[in-house]
């Protein structure tokens, strides 16, 4: 948000009209002002995919532009802002004016069912559905195959009020389903029908999953959410009270973007940072943060350990051509929920790009950290010399691009553990490079086999994660170009491998998007597996059901559309990207909308049942 002129309001005007969004508010003179002289040089012609242009911004609401100002991706940007400055850019932008609406009484469950006390083998508790992250259910857990994916139909839709971008994934506990917003909001729904049972407001918006852990003998359970700006919260899962909160962040610009994950007794937290976006500010020093894993007490918060990636501390390696100071090694961040090896010990990480030079020998690389005292057990680095920041993405002010930069093909995910028959397992991941990695645990992640699957680049390659079930590896690909991919061919779609080999079985490209504004022919989403079924959400709004044999289309619904929700708030769905859905119990459930990188926005939540004969 720092920069030169941007284009006239006229103009800005005359370009929302050609797109049919409303004429920009006239009300306060601040907020165009304020967009044109700190906004616009990032949000307008400088060729940047990670900076939403300004058509994309008029089509968010005000309440999500003002997160992002304040709690969310901008705001250490937007910290020198006041609040009411805040406030009329949001309103500049959307068009619109700012205005909260209380929900309904109707939206909460006037008879509501005791919590489960106890862990159920059906629970949904963390990404990828277990510790282990593979996405795959049983039957008995599903209470759906293949063979009935066909008779799907949609059940009940929740909206997010004011929302644009929708990425928390469910978790399920018994009756209820706990699910984190773009604003902060915690809700637990009725799973059957729902209904609201409570609500809890975090410090910033949940991006991730909110963990549930098993009972603790007392017949309690808690539920754990991570705002993105760092606080942990532990929360009683059948009330919603607050048990403690823990600020877990060591820098200014820490945030979490992962999920939590719960195991014996402690909650492992990634940590990511938001300086490889304040790079693009010709003006920052680049850069001092390291992306790190906390492991705290279940029970009091306290922090047990903290794993930094980085060990060394930055110091000042060189100046931009104006003058201002270059940092490093810095970067490395932890994006994605960490996964448990309790077998062996270890929790595992994947980590993401150096923001500057020097770059380290832990960054795009997988991280085996022993579980008791986060020390480093072993690494796998997958690319060495990745630097890039945000000043990299653009045309101008690119003062603080490292030289020479990489291409941003980080980890988004950590490796799932999958087992091949006679026990053995394999470490699976998928890279941004476009490629499927399998490693051996035993070797300290010494490579089994890898398998290219796209082209790769800063959004994917394999984005959010691939999934394991039926002998198979699903890896959804992206191969979106943002003008920093590697050469090489394109191939947006789902692809599934052999688990023992890593083979090509069968590879579904991507249907082509028609017609459809802010739509891009990719997946990118994680995708869920069930016995003969992968789901997998596409940028352009659809969820599809595949065999998981051979790729051949099961079932296909549509989110892009209006929904009449249970809780009475305007819904419509849009790109399905970050996590994949949840199934247990005999549903599915999905969020829909993420309006960043030009995608389609949408909030809302879907619920899906097999029909009853």
């Amino acid at each position: 948000m720092t920069g030169a002129t941007g284009i006239g309001r006229l103009a800005l005007a005359a370009a929302l009209a050609a797109f049919g969004w409303p004429a920009p508010l006239r009300a306060q003179p601040s907020g165009p002002t304020i967009y044109r002289t700190k906004c616009a040089s990032c949000h307008e012609g400088d060729g940047s995919a990670r900076a939403p242009s300004y058509i994309s911004l008029s089509s968010m609401s005000p309440r999500a532009i003002l997160a992002a100002l304040t709690q969310g991706t901008m705001r250490t940007v937007a910290a020198e802002l006041p609040e009411a400055d805040r406030r009329a850019v949001a309103e500049f932008l959307s068009g619109r004016r700012l205005v909260e609406t209380p929900l309904p009484g109707s939206a909460y469950c006037a008879n509501r069912r005791p919590a489960a006390t106890t862990a159920n083998p059906a629970d949904w508790t963390g990404w990828g559905g277990s510790p282990n992250g593979t996405g795959y259910r049983t039957e008995a857990q599903a209470g759906l195959t293949g063979a009935k994916v066909s008779s799907l139909e949609l059940r009940w839709a929740f909206g997010f009020p004011g929302g644009t971008v929708t990425r928390s994934q469910p978790s399920v506990a018994g009756n209820q389903l706990v699910i984190g917003s773009q604003f902060g909001e915690v809700y637990s729904l009725d799973a059957k029908t729902g209904c609201i049972q409570w609500v809890y407001q975090a410090d910033a918006g949940v991006k991730g999953v909110v963990a549930i852990s098993g009972s603790d003998g007392r017949g309690k359970r808690t539920a754990v959410a991570v705002g993105f700006t760092g606080t942990v919260a532990a929360l009683d899962l059948e009330t919603g009270a607050v048990r403690w909160q823990t600020r877990i962040g060591d820098h200014p610009a820490s945030n979490v973007t992962g999920s939590p994950v719960i195991h014996g007794g402690r909650v492992f937290v990634p940590v990511s940072s938001m300086e490889v976006v304040m790079a693009g500010n010709p003006l920052y020093r680049c850069c001092t943060s390291s992306g790190a894993v906390v492991a705290l007490d279940l029970e009091t918060g306290k922090v047990i350990w903290r794993h930094r990636v980085i060990a060394e501390e930055a110091r000042e390696v060189g100046r931009t051509a104006r003058g201002t100071a270059v940092l490093g090694p810095a970067g490395a961040p932890v994006w994605s929920s960490p996964t448990v090896d309790a077998a062996r010990g270890l929790l595992y990480v994947g980590t993401g790009e150096n923001y500057t030079h020097p770059t380290s020998e832990h960054s795009d690389a997988i991280l085996a950290l022993e579980l008791e005292t986060g020390k480093l057990a072993w690494a796998f680095q997958a690319t060495e010399r990745d630097a890039f920041n945000m000043a990299c993405a653009g045309q101008s002010n690119r003062d603080n691009c490292p030289t020479p930069n990489g291409h941003d093909v980080d980890f988004g995910q950590a490796p799932l553990i999958a087992s091949l028959p006679g026990g053995r397992d394999l470490l699976v991941v998928g890279q941004k490079l476009g490629v499927v990695y399998a490693l051996d645990p035993d070797r300290k992640g010494v490579v089994v086999w890898k398998t290219p699957v796209g082209r790769g680049g800063a959004l994917g390659g394999v984005h959010w994660g691939v999934a394991a079930g039926e002998g198979r590896v699903f890896a959804p690909v992206s191969d979106r170009i943002t003008g920093l991919d590697p050469a090489g061919e394109a191939r947006p779609g789902l692809h599934g491998l052999d688990l023992l080999t890593g083979a090509a079985v069968w590879s579904v490209p991507a249907p082509a998007c028609v017609g459809r504004p802010g739509c891009f022919t990719a997946f990118s989403a994680a995708p869920a597996v069930i016995p003969g079924a992968v789901f997998s959400g596409g940028l352009d709004g659809h969820i599809r059901a595949f065999s998981a044999a051979d790729g051949q289309l099961l079932w296909d619904f549509d989110t892009v559309r209006e929904f009449q929700t249970v809780n009475g708030v305007p819904a419509k769905g849009g790109a399905i990207d970050g996590p994949g859905p949840t199934i247990a119990n005999g549903m599915v459930y999905l969020s829909s909308g993420y309006a960043l990188f030009g995608q389609i926005g949408g909030n809302v939540l879907l619920a899906f049942g097999a029909k009853e004969r």
